[in-house]
């Protein structure tokens, strides 16, 4: 179990013991202390004598046993993205070999977005930096000779091969205490996701800023389709509801005029969406449309007709709720089962209870791609909104718009009913994004990009 979080009391510290110490931060406690430092709590407690885990407070400092040869006060610092453990040693002043150590980094490219990475407080000689760009015609030794540095200094710390290595537009760090600098590669200037902790069945955003380059990548098993924003290169893709938690590598690849390329990856950590278990049962009329011959031919059918990634993108702002309604019968991700079956499906979106013949509206701009009825979803509208990101409205009664319509949001588009795999009148509301189907509540809370 968990011991308890801090708490910001005032207590008399004890004498500072010699070794490696933490100082415990607000929020903090010795399952999440020792979680970070790869320790257990028994020892944690042991090294300490501490006889009662809530009784931690902030401030208080600890010993952190099992790092020979350190001393001083370590910190922990979570990972961001387009940080590498490079970026993060210059960041904090600490040598890579000591950042590597103190984490027990075996493949620094598998650490991770969230990863408790730490460092000892202090500068220990190692200098941060600020960066400067390259211009046209100028040369490394240029730089160093106008900032007061060796030219073969500037050369080891931005690991070039010589001095000659730069182009026009990199970035190289000269040696300062300026702000924090990222791992990116250069032409890659930023690179920010949304949200920043994933989950199954959510949509992620992927923002890139590059310098005169075409931005694109991919996200586990699934391509990265960039579109030009304003901000610069977005890309948003769906993460499937039934993926498993864990790990998957973020690579971003930018390619400069004349063929070029850079490559940066870093593992994003995808939580699990704790979706709900739902057993249903059907009579036999229905349950003939579970066949499975049927049921996957229609998903293929609707695949199909979600996958193109249109270049215009028509929606602006949040998505509208598509029907009048505060009577949600079953969420998103919800794992079912059918008659007994094994759980091996989810609910693609929102069921809302509703009226018969109750108007449904378009959750957001775009252009009706498909209008009619299919055998278990009944009759069913599809709205383009570009970029990937599609609507589905399932089980209608009756369908008012047609194939190539514009739409805009709030426009009736048909109205509730029970159509095909249907138990009672409601609306079945799917959003898709890069040919996944994901949470519209999401969409309906938050605006992309």
């Amino acid at each position: 179990m968990a011991a308890s979080p801090a708490l910001a009391q005032t207590a008399t510290p004890s004498p500072a013991p010699a070794g490696p110490t933490y100082v415990v931060q607000a929020g903090d406690s010795l399952y999440s202390i020792a979680l970070s430092f790869g320790l257990t709590v028994d020892a944690l407690q042991q090294a300490n004598a501490i006889a009662d885990p809530s009784l931690l407070y902030v401030g208080q400092s600890l010993v952190i046993p099992g790092y020979e040869n350190i001393s001083g006060v370590l910190t922990i610092h979570r990972a961001e993205v387009g940080e590498t453990p490079a970026s993060i040693a210059q960041r904090f002043g600490v040598s890579p070999e000591l950042l590597t150590r103190l984490n027990r980094l075996t493949n620094p490219a598998m650490m991770y977005v969230g990863q408790p990475i730490i460092y000892p407080e202090g500068n220990t000689g190692i200098p941060t930096g600020r960066a400067v760009a390259v211009m046209p015609r100028d040369s490394v030794a240029a730089l160093a000779a106008r900032s007061g540095q060796s030219v073969w200094g500037m050369a080891l710390l931005n690991d070039l091969a010589s001095p000659f290595a730069a182009y026009a537009g990199q970035q190289l760090i000269i040696a300062s205490d300026a702000p924090a600098l990222t791992g990116l590669p250069q032409p890659l200037l930023a690179l920010t996701l949304k949200p920043e902790h994933p989950v199954q069945g959510g949509t992620l955003e992927v923002a890139a800023q590059a310098l005169d380059a075409a931005v694109s990548g991919s996200f586990g098993p699934w391509p990265l389709r960039f579109a030009d924003d304003v901000g610069g290169p977005v890309a948003l893709q769906g993460i499937y509801a039934l993926a498993d938690p864990g790990l998957y590598p973020l690579v971003i690849t930018a390619t400069v005029p004349g063929g070029g390329v850079t490559v940066f990856e870093q593992m994003i950590p995808v939580a699990d969406g704790s979706y709900p278990y739902q057993l249903l049962y059907v009579g036999e009329e229905q349950a003939a449309l579970l066949d499975p011959a049927v049921v996957g031919a229609e998903l293929g059918q609707v695949t199909q007709i979600v996958s193109p990634d249109t270049e215009a993108r028509q929606w602006q702002g949040t998505f509208l709720q598509p029907v009048q309604s505060d009577r949600v019968t079953t969420g998103f991700g919800v794992r079912r089962s059918y008659n007994g079956g094994s759980f091996d499906g989810f609910h693609g979106g929102i069921d809302w209870g509703a009226t018969g013949g109750s108007p449904v509206v378009a959750a957001a701009a775009g252009t009706v791609v498909f209008a009619g009825p299919l055998t278990v979803r009944g009759n069913a509208t599809i709205i383009d909104h570009g970029w990937g990101v599609y609507t589905g409205y399932w089980h209608q009664f009756k369908i008012d718009v047609a194939v190539g319509q514009a739409v805009q949001a709030g426009d009736v588009i048909g109205a509730v009913g029970s159509s095909g795999l249907s138990t009672g009148s409601h609306l079945h509301f799917e959003v898709w994004v890069g040919g996944v189907q994901v949470n519209p509540q999401q969409w309906l809370d938050a605006q992309f990009p």
